[in-house]
This record gives C-alpha cells, sequence and structure tokens, in this order.
C-alpha cells in the first residue's frame, strides 16, 4: 500500500503541527467533509488507477492521516445513516437504497443535530437519500443550509423531473434552484460559499457528491481532454473523478485563502467499494458481505496530527463520535462506533487491540440474521458466518479456511450473536411519513418509498406499471387534500388514466378522471393515526399506482 506521508518535509510538517496545536486550544474545530459516491478504492492516482490523474487528493493525502483498512456499508443510504450516527445502519431502519428502506427514522440524532446545538453552523451540498418527506428532510435532521439534489442520483425518480449533470436543478432550502454549469463544480460553489459566511464561527460543511454514481455524464470538455489524450475506458467515470478532484483543490485553495486550515478538520472518502473497481489486480465482485464491496477511502487532515499511514481496522461507523471527539464533544453513550482519535494523533497503543467491526446491509426490505454480514478483525473476516478468511495472507478472499480454525469462527460468531440481540424490534419498525404536521403544511410522497409491492426508483420506470404502499402518521384529525399524479408537478404531463381510487386505512373512495388530465384529487376525512396508504390510476382494466402524491389539509 502506498505511503504517502512519507513524502513530506519533517520542517513543514512540525511547523504545520505547532501552529496548529495552538490554534487549536483557542477555537472551536471546524468539519470539511468530502464524501464521493460510489468511487472505488482505487479510482485515484495515488492508489494506483492507471489512467485517472488526481494531483490534488494526492496532495491531500500526503498532508493526512490514510487509513488503508477502512470499511463501509455497501450501498449509499446505509453508509449514510452510518456516516451522520456511528449507530448500525438497521438500527436507523435504513437496510437498502429505495423501498421504503432509505429513510432514516426520526428518532435517530444527527451529528448535525449534535454540532448545532453546540453553536455550529451546519450545511449539506449535494446527496441526501435518507428521506425527503417531514419529518426525515436534511432540515429536519439539524442542517441549517440545504443545497440538495432528490433520491439517490441525479435524474432518478425522486429528482427534479428530467435532470442532469449539466444545468443541474437543485433544492435549495427548500426553494427549486437551477444551476448553471456541471453538477459538482454547483455544489463546491455553494460549498464554499457557505464555508465562507461562516469563516467567523465553527461550522460543519458536509459535501456528499453525486459523482461518481452513474449515470457517468462526466464533464464534456474533460471527456474530450481524455479522448485525444488516447485515454481508454470509461471516460465519463474517469472525467468526474477529475472533475471532482479539481474541486477538492479548489476546497483546499478556499480554506488557505481564507486562513481557515490552520483550524478546520478536512475529509475525503467515498462511501462505498465498488468491487475494487480499477484497481491493479483487476476487479472483486465477490458480493456484498465482502471487502471489495466494503472497502473505501478514507482521509482525515487534523490540525496538530502529523501525516502518516494507519493499517488498524476502522469504520465509516467511527466518523461520528470521532468527530465529535475531535471537536472536545462528549459522544451520545448509544454510538456503535468508537473515536479514531487515539490512531489519528499517532497512539496506537490506546487503540482496542482487538477492534471488532461488523457490517450488515440486507439490501432488500426486511433483515434476517447472518444475511450479507461481515465480522472483520484486523486479521480475519467471517462472512456470512460460515466462511473465514485470513486478510494477512488472502487480501482478496479467496480460500474458506473456516474448518481449519474452528475457534476463530466460534469467537466471531459470538461477536455477532452480541451484535443481533441487540435489535430487538428494530429490523421490522417502519420510517412513516407525517402528514398534516404544522411544521409541513405539504408532503410530497413518491413511488420510491413504497415499503411493500413494487420498488421504483430511475426515470425509466414511468413506463412500468406498479403499485405500493406507503407508511404513513397522520398526525392530526381533518381533513385532508391528496393530488395524485403519474409524474411530478413539474413535468406538466397527462397522465392518460380514466379512474383513480384511493386507500388510507379503512378509508377508499374511487372516481372518474379524463384521459388528458394530468392530476385528480381526493378529500378524506382522517383520523390521527398509523396508516397504509395506497392509490390506484386505471387504463381501462390494467392499473399502477400514482408514483407522486402532494397530500395537504384543509
Amino acid at each position: 500500500m502506498l505511503k504517502t506521508a512519507a513524502f513530506i518535509p519533517a520542517m513543514a510538517i512540525a511547523g504545520f503541527v505547532l501552529m496548529a496545536q495552538t490554534l487549536v486550544a483557542e477555537q472551536p474545530l471546524n468539519i470539511v467533509y468530502m464524501l464521493s459516491d460510489n468511487q472505488s478504492y482505487y479510482e485515484m492516482s495515488c492508489h494506483g488507477h492507471a489512467q485517472i490523474q488526481t494531483p490534488h487528493i494526492d496532495r491531500f493525502a500526503k498532508q493526512s492521516v490514510e487509513f488503508t483498512h477502512f470499511y463501509a456499508p455497501p450501498y449509499c443510504s446505509p453508509s449514510r445513516a452510518v456516516i451522520l450516527t456511528g449507530r448500525y445502519a438497521m438500527r436507523s431502519g435504513v437496510f437498502t437504497t429505495v423501498a421504503g428502506r432509505s429513510i432514516m427514522h426520526r428518532d435517530q440524532t444527527t451529528l448535525a443535530d449534535v454540532l448545532q446545538k453546540h453553536g455550529y453552523r451546519t450545511g449539506i451540498f449535494g446527496k441526501w437519500h435518507l428521506g425527503f418527506s417531514y419529518p426525515h428532510r436534511p432540515k429536519d435532521r439539524g442542517f441549517d443550509e440545504v443545497f440538495v439534489h432528490g433520491g439517490g442520483g441525479v435524474g432518478q425518480m425522486e429528482d427534479f423531473y428530467g435532470n442532469t449533470h449539466y444545468d443541474t436543478t437543485f433544492i435549495h432550502n427548500d426553494q427549486v434552484t437551477p444551476g448553471k454549469g456541471f453538477s459538482t463544480d454547483i455544489l463546491f460553489d455553494h460549498a464554499m460559499e457557505f464555508v465562507e459566511a461562516n469563516r467567523d464561527r465553527p461550522f460543519f460543511c458536509y459535501v456528499p457528491t453525486p459523482v461518481t454514481h452513474s449515470p457517468h455524464n462526466g464533464p464534456k470538455d474533460l471527456v474530450a481532454e481524455l479522448q485525444a489524450a488516447g485515454v481508454t475506458g470509461d471516460l465519463g467515470l474517469f472525467a468526474q473523478v477529475q472533475n471532482l478532484d479539481s474541486n477538492i483543490g479548489r476546497m483546499l485553495d478556499k480554506l488557505e485563502a481564507l486562513d481557515l486550515a490552520k483550524n478546520t478538520v478536512v475529509i475525503y472518502a467515498s462511501d462505498q467499494g465498488m468491487n475494487d473497481r480499477g484497481a491493479p489486480h483487476g476487479a472483486n465482485r465477490l458480493g456484498i458481505p465482502y471487502d471489495p464491496a466494503q472497502h473505501v477511502p478514507f482521509f482525515i487532515r487534523v490540525p496538530g496530527a502529523k501525516p502518516h499511514v494507519t493499517e488498524r481496522l476502522a469504520g465509516m461507523i467511527d466518523f461520528f463520535p470521532t468527530m465529535l471527539d475531535l471537536c472536545g464533544i462528549s459522544p451520545p453513550a448509544n454510538c456503535d462506533g468508537i473515536s479514531l482519535k487515539p490512531l489519528i494523533f499517532g497512539k496506537p497503543d490506546e487503540y482496542p487491540t482487538d477492534r471488532t467491526l461488523i457490517i450488515q446491509c440486507p439490501r432488500g426490505r426486511t433483515a434476517s440474521k447472518w444475511k450479507n454480514a461481515s465480522v472483520k478483525t484486523d486479521r480475519w473476516r467471517l462472512v456470512d458466518g460460515e466462511k473465514l478468511f485470513d486478510i494477512h495472507a488472502d487480501p482478496r478472499q479467496s480460500t474458506d479456511i473456516a474448518a481449519e480454525h474452528p475457534n476463530v469462527v466460534k469467537q466471531l460468531r459470538e461477536k455477532y450473536e452480541t451484535y443481533w440481540a441487540s435489535f430487538p424490534g428494530q429490523t421490522t419498525t417502519l420510517s412513516r411519513h407525517s402528514l398534516g404536521a404544522k411544521e409541513c403544511p405539504e408532503v410530497v410522497l413518491n413511488g420510491m418509498d413504497w415499503y411493500e409491492g413494487s420498488t421504483p426508483w430511475a426515470g425509466s420506470h414511468f413506463n412500468k406499471p406498479g403499485n405500493g404502499k406507503w407508511a404513513v402518521r397522520i398526525e392530526q384529525d381533518g381533513r385532508y387534500e391528496f393530488e395524485c399524479r403519474h409524474y411530478p408537478r413539474e413535468a406538466d404531463k397527462a397522465m392518460g388514466m380514466n379512474r383513480a381510487k384511493i386507500q388510507v386505512g379503512n378509508v377508499v373512495l374511487e372516481q372518474d378522471i379524463d384521459a388528458e388530465a394530468k392530476l385528480t384529487r381526493f378529500e378524506l376525512d382522517l383520523e390521527a393515526g398509523d396508516y397504509d396508504l395506497q392509490t390506484w390510476l386505471y387504463s381501462g382494466e390494467k392499473s399502477s399506482g400514482a408514483l407522486f402524491v402532494y397530500v395537504s389539509t384543509n
């Protein structure tokens, strides 16, 4: 593994550390967290990619503590839930990326919540993917400034209709805001404005980019440059990474220009492993519970910490308690992660020698014991409770040696049993959309959040029939209006249906509609409580559910 820190002049490091230590004692630390989406550990030049050039990431790596054995849940929403709560994703009700199981439970405390209460200004710029209805939106989860796209990727069903990475439309503090240029550039522009606006107070700037999630539409001029240079492969992906690298450089330069670098913790990471895509040894598509799907890059630059490389086991679940520890704030007692501060400040003896990391991602609406589960130690990997691998001898996990080490299997299974026993009832609890709350007069529901039935998510699914149920909570007795559409409002397109039906609990209404209609409205008198909500749009005898329902109270 490339030990990037070795190239930094010792005198420069000593000067930076001494200056930073003095400043840390005088004022709170800021946090800038740049998180790429679906970027492989190997998709940067400092990790050996043969075609992608990332000079700014490489420079940052030399200034940072690099964790070479860092792991995250292998899908977007679970990884983000872990990042923001420091708890196993299933505790938050987050099992996958759609199907009503990408919405973080309302009772979870986020890093933004805690920092906000301690006087921090908090901002998110990019991808949220943990629920877009009240009370699950970023603004409901501790973020003061919100500049995000919808869904799990630009152009998905929950995103602004017709969105692409060019001139992307974002939601800025509840307002639809068209952008000009490439999506990543727009996000970093706003993130840097946030940093500058809050330079005189502590801030948490979270920049979870939508790249390198598909579609791999990189900046066209950069794609053309790569093509002209004779680069072959997924040029759209490569251009996305190199554009991201340029923006990371812009952010680092901005912090220097504002004299904030000496008092700001800066992190760059990716949210999942992408099966070692782009690795010199080739991709490793072993499956969800194996390391290649979970191994992520993680670089952290902390004032007062000398740049170095650590090979100790750590994970995304440790981000939340680590940030609070660095900021002098006690983490909540219910954290599943631990602080990485000892490793960051070169005190490995203060870090647990028997650290065990458990990652489980059901990738479905329900969880079952051992499904897609990995139990990790510095040396061992137990996969699905049955297969054992010695990572020191077999880093590609090609040879199962469980039969040769029954005691190791037994010990790791016991660790998992303790973990699984800590989820009483938490694997079945749903995150409900709150309707009728005074804090949010109108709620938008979309088919990506059907907790039962079909699982639409992409724009192409507008042409696929399907239906499902939303889990909703009626907050107060009253009359509710349901505006049902096949396309979102901004599409302004006819549904081509002739009849519609709605059911909330035991309340059912049905009515005819004109084939040219873009919507149909129902008014229902409902009592407070928890219900299933389902709709039907009919074309003759065929039907599908309304993919968008706008709910308000009269």
